[in-house]
């Protein structure tokens, strides 16, 4: 069934009992109120009997039984005995009172008053089927108008699946629950086009760095097949150039990780220390910090943050620096080159951006950045001053452990 014709049916029982309350309502009120006034011209008539007087206008009878004794009018039906209370018997209103050793009925022939609650039966009948039906057109209107901006997401998303354009969006109308999800589904659409955007761009880019070694390994190659270049020259071309395809391959596996990293207790300073030592570069920090995190990625983003420093930053006044600050902790690699321009900081971070035309793969700061995130930190690129760069991550600390100065 139909979210439509749900919510119709749903309507069209509300409805329905509704006017089913309504007119039960009405027909016990009008019920009730013609019995009163029946009962009411039989206790007349029960005071005419007792005075001797003349009983009200209208066809009455009555028995009454004391003991083994019965009286009773001549018109009086051939009905069997009564308890004490009030009936509806054949057209007749009929009262059974107490008296002293017996009951005495009195009964009131009104065929027209039983006529009226028939009659106001069967126009209820008839006025709640005609007015439920009407409610079921009614409802369906309802349904499809509150449902408008429901079937015009649901139109959106078949364009979407049948087409795979993300550029389609769903006017927001309405309001309440319907916009908020109509919002929320254009926000997801734009989330996934920018997604799919950067990971065209991202490929596209991978694919260009990853033909540009493999060109030059087959040109090196066939270049020694002709005898244009010695052999022993070509392998060491070769091999460096598989070399930088590796190292293009590792940072592009840890930029497709889906940022989640096993953690193990670790050293940070003794990690930053040795990373420091194997460049040849001055550590400055504490002798040890416990930090829990992947030591594997730590350490390549940190040797991606000195290749970056000897690279664009020249050499010049290269050291690590590792520093407790605020609730986190900052692994930094500052230089004194000539630095990086204020635009560039930016967009470094961007795989495969480079700042300058020096040679790289321009994945060691992208690396970093998504290291640090991974860790839930984040890449830091700020002025080193006078001159130079400091590129960081600033990583949060491990509950728990205790750093020690």
């Amino acid at each position: 069934m139909s979210l439509r014709a749900r919510l119709a049916l749903f309507l069209t029982i509300s409805i329905g009992l509704a006017l089913l309350f309504q007119g039960a309502l009405s027909y016990v009120a009008f019920k009730r109120l013609l019995e009163a006034d029946l009962d009411r011209s039989l206790l007349f008539y029960v005071a005419a009997l007792s005075e001797g007087r003349r009983p009200p206008r209208g066809e009455f009878a009555f028995r009454l039984v004391q003991g083994e004794e019965a009286h009773q009018s001549p018109n009086f039906p051939d009905w069997p005995r009564f308890t004490p209370g009030a009936y509806w018997q054949e057209g007749w209103r009929v009262l059974v009172l107490e008296v002293p050793g017996g009951t005495l009925t009195v009964a009131r022939y009104d065929p027209g008053a039983a006529g009226a609650l028939a009659r106001f039966r069967l126009a209820l009948l008839g006025s709640g089927a005609l007015l439920t039906l009407l409610a079921v057109l009614l409802a369906s209107r309802l349904a499809q108008a509150a449902l408008r901006p429901l079937s015009r997401l649901t139109e959106v998303a078949k364009q979407v699946a049948d087409s795979g354009d993300l550029s389609h969006r769903v006017a927001p109308g309405g309001g309440g629950e319907l916009k908020s999800l109509a919002q929320a589904f254009n926000h997801m659409l734009e989330r996934l086009e920018a997604f799919l955007e950067r990971e065209r761009r991202f490929t596209r880019d991978a694919a260009h760095e990853l033909r540009t070694p493999v060109a030059a390994a087959l040109a090196q190659l066939e270049a020694a097949e002709a005898g244009y270049l010695p052999r022993e020259e070509v392998q060491e071309a070769v091999k460096e150039e598989l070399l930088r395809m590796k190292r293009l391959v590792e940072a592009l596996l840890v930029l497709a990780r889906e940022g989640r990293v096993e953690r193990i207790p670790l050293d940070l300073a003794q990690l930053a220390r040795q990373e420091a030592e194997a460049f040849g570069v001055p550590y400055r920090g504490p002798e040890s910090l416990p930090f829990q995190g992947n030591p594997l990625l730590l350490a390549q983003a940190l040797r991606n943050l000195l290749q970056n420093a000897f690279l664009h930053g020249e050499g010049k006044g290269v050291e690590v620096v590792l520093r407790l600050e605020g609730e986190g902790v900052v692994l930094e690699v500052q230089d004194q080159g000539p630095g990086m321009p204020e635009a560039a900081l930016k967009e470094a971070g961007r795989p495969f951006f480079r700042a300058s035309p020096s040679p790289g793969e321009g994945l060691g700061l992208s690396v970093a950045k998504k290291v640090a995130e991974a860790h839930g930190g984040r890449l830091e690129l700020l002025p080193h001053h006078p001159t130079g760069l400091r590129a960081g991550l600033r990583l949060p600390l491990n509950p728990g452990l205790t750093p020690q100065p």
